[in-house]
């Protein structure tokens, strides 16, 4: 299992290092919604499936270190969806896709919002890190830079005048 984690800082929001989970200090699994949502005291992290209605979450996310969204098939674009709405309410944690995504789906991933991934293999996370380091520049906005590219470009025209 590797795990391809934001390292980001000011300068580059677009920086990512692969890891390898410690054997040492086990990864704890961060526990499903449902059971998130009966634990008497709230968890830092949740794990979100496709289809569950999260909105339960939405007064909680400044309180929640890592939200897991699954893909159990690469076909299923809901956790898409889930981690855009996540990012426009907010959240500003680590946003974490599982599952069997694949690596032609990592930039658009990051664009939703996600800033973590886990991988089953070194070589995947690997290839995924060169595809975030190459795709920095995009037209439309996104969840990590929502203003178009024209309008950044305006922007910096006006304030060089």
């Amino acid at each position: 299992m590797q795990h391809l984690t934001s390292t980001e800082t000011h300068t580059d929001p677009y920086q990512f290092s692969v890891f390898t989970p410690s054997t040492t200090e086990p990864h704890a699994a961060a526990p499903g919604l449902r059971d998130w949502i009966d634990a008497d005291i709230k968890p830092s992290r949740v794990t979100i499936a496709p289809g569950e209605d999260f909105a339960v979450l939405f007064d909680q996310l400044h309180k929640l270190q890592a939200i897991e969204i699954q893909f159990p098939v690469f076909t299923d674009g809901r956790g898409f969806s889930t981690a855009r709405e996540l990012r426009e309410r907010g959240y500003t944690g680590t946003l974490q896709a599982t599952g069997a995504f694949i690596t032609d789906q990592i930039e658009y991933l990051s664009r939703c919002g996600f800033n973590a991934f886990e991988f089953q293999s070194a070589s995947h996370a690997k290839v995924a890190q060169v595809r975030l380091a190459q795709a920095r520049e995009v037209y439309q906005g996104d969840a990590r830079q929502p203003l178009p590219l024209f309008r950044r470009r305006i922007s910096q025209t006006r304030e060089t005048l």
